[in-house]
């Protein structure tokens, strides 16, 4: 990918200053702490997602779920948000868990799945890595803009292997972070947003928010699972470089 190549005045006001502040977030960090702020969350997504190019972004990868059957299926979904994927998804499922690392955010959730009138909903609240959930109890695993936040991604993904049942999905999408178009429209959107709006170093706390590539990401996925789909978009047939998103559908081989 390009970003190899590019000098570091370039890199860091794409990617974040890396080389300074590295990739394992440092959570007694002020200006991390303002980040992960609630109030600084809401603003931020309701300026930059919500009916902006980022909500445009995020639908390219929700897409990937015209290709999932869930019916009568056990599904657990990953900071799940909006679960606005689910627009392109009528099946219904026999159980559906929310995973997320704070009550108020489930809850949200799990009011949203109302709407899509989904029953036998489940709402667990974890911390780190770890998900409480028994030995191949589900049939998929759901996750949209997730991996890349997840310092230790092999192990998570290892864990995720553990409660996901033999044969059984996992399906999500990803930001092509790291290639040169997602930088680019980071500079040119989010970032110069938080400078404006916000009160924190950007090219700081990205390195911590996005600690993981998205070639990072499918390296990793192709270690623990069987690729069933990838998709590219909005130039699916060019590299990640040229693209912002990257949807997929993996099978568990254990």
């Amino acid at each position: 990918m390009l970003y190899k190549i590019l000098p570091n005045c370039i890199f860091k006001r794409l990617f974040g200053d890396r080389k300074k502040w590295g990739l394992k977030a440092d959570y007694d960090d002020p200006d991390y702490q303002k980040m992960l702020d609630i109030e600084n969350i809401q603003k931020f997504y309701e300026d930059n997602q919500k009916g902006a190019i980022g909500s445009v972004v995020n639908h390219y990868g929700f897409k990937i779920m015209r290709y999932v059957d869930l019916t009568g299926k056990v599904v657990v979904e990953l900071g799940p948000g909006t679960i606005e994927h689910l627009d392109y998804n009528q099946t219904k499922p026999e159980k559906y868990i929310l995973v997320d690392i704070r009550k108020c955010f489930l809850e949200a959730s799990e009011q949203r799945l109302k709407h899509y009138e989904i029953e036998g909903v489940e709402l667990l609240e974890v911390e780190g890595i770890t998900i409480p959930l028994a030995d191949n109890s589900a049939d998929i695993i759901i996750t949209f803009h997730q991996l890349e936040h997840i310092f230790e991604l092999d192990q998570y993904l290892q864990e995720l292997k553990r409660i996901l049942r033999p044969d059984g999905l996992f399906v999500g999408a990803v930001p092509a972070e790291g290639g040169l178009a997602w930088g680019l429209g980071r500079f040119l959107t989010s970032r110069r947003y938080v400078q404006k709006h916000m009160d924190y170093d950007y090219d700081k706390v990205i390195c911590w928010e996005h600690p993981n590539f998205v070639t990072k990401i499918k390296r990793l996925l192709d270690k623990n699972f069987v690729r069933v789909r990838s998709v590219k978009r909005p130039l699916g047939i060019l590299p990640f470089d040229f693209n912002l998103s990257w949807s997929f559908v993996y099978k568990n081989a254990k």
